[in-house]
């Protein structure tokens, strides 16, 4: 949500979302939406990388839970990154981790150097999208698991309206495709589909209770963080994030995939 002239996210957006969200998390669901992405997935000693990490939450959540030997996260906020790297010395894991201030196509990896690349909410703000998975195709091991979370639509046509209206209001720039159109982007650029799951149903309850949380119990804690003109600059925010959510066009989706080949199409 971009709410305040500090860049996308400034140090009053951020403490409004862990207010919303919780420490660590820049986007909806906590650790038990991570689970569902990374559904089933094996990454006992492995080594991963996230892509637009935000303050760390999910990297955090691998090491702890499922025992993630090395994680490395990028993502292009400054303060988002130190935010993170600030959280690895605090939870005492700065061994196991690196936060990296850059964009995916700035930052050059050795190719075969992760084993996972995990992802949640991020995608969609990158516009080519198949150069990004033949990129990451490049830095996977041969059998490498890409794992994403990703805010999608119903179809690709041209956002309706009302998206758009959702879209400005945000202030962040946002391309979404659909999960059919990911599962098309794969398979041309060297990867196997192994699951593909919409979570519209999931999310739009989750809209209506922050909606709910924040008009209630959060309401005085996120004036606290924001003001009140702000505050309210939110609830409109999020009242037109349901309305697509609501109609169906915004589609939140996650999808594992295994790399097959590293020959893949131009």
């Amino acid at each position: 949500m971009s709410l305040t002239d500090e860049g996308h996210y400034g140090p009053k957006q951020l403490n409004m979302l862990k207010t919303i969200w919780g420490e660590g998390f820049l986007s909806p669901g906590g650790t038990d939406e991570i689970d569902q992405i990374l559904k089933g997935l094996d990454l006992k000693g492995k080594k991963v990388l996230d892509i637009g990490c935000g303050t760390g939450g999910a990297v955090f959540h691998m090491i702890e839970k499922y025992g993630v030997n090395e994680a490395i996260g990028i993502d292009p906020e400054p303060l988002v990154i130190k935010t993170a790297n600030d959280l690895a010395m605090k939870k005492g894991i700065s061994n196991k981790v690196k936060f990296i201030c850059t964009k995916p196509d700035e930052h050059k990896f050795e190719d075969k150097s992760f084993q996972v690349v995990f992802s949640k909410e991020a995608f969609l703000h990158i516009i080519d999208k198949k150069k990004l998975l033949q990129e990451i195709n490049d830095i996977l091991v041969d059998d490498g698991i890409l794992s994403v979370g990703d805010w999608m639509r119903n179809d690709d046509n041209e956002p309706s309206a009302q998206m758009k209206e959702y879209i400005a209001a945000e202030g962040l720039d946002m391309f979404m495709c659909s999960l059919e159109k990911y599962e098309s982007l794969l398979k041309e650029t060297g990867y196997k589909v192994l699951s593909l799951n919409d979570r519209n149903k999931w999310y739009l309850e989750k809209v209506k209770t922050e909606i709910s949380d924040i008009k209630g119990p959060l309401y005085d804690e996120v004036i606290k963080q924001i003001g009140k003109e702000e505050a309210d600059g939110a609830l409109e925010i999020w009242e037109k994030l349901l309305g697509v959510v609501e109609k169906g066009e915004h589609r939140p989706g996650n999808f594992q995939a295994i790399k097959i080949s590293n020959q893949y199409g131009e």
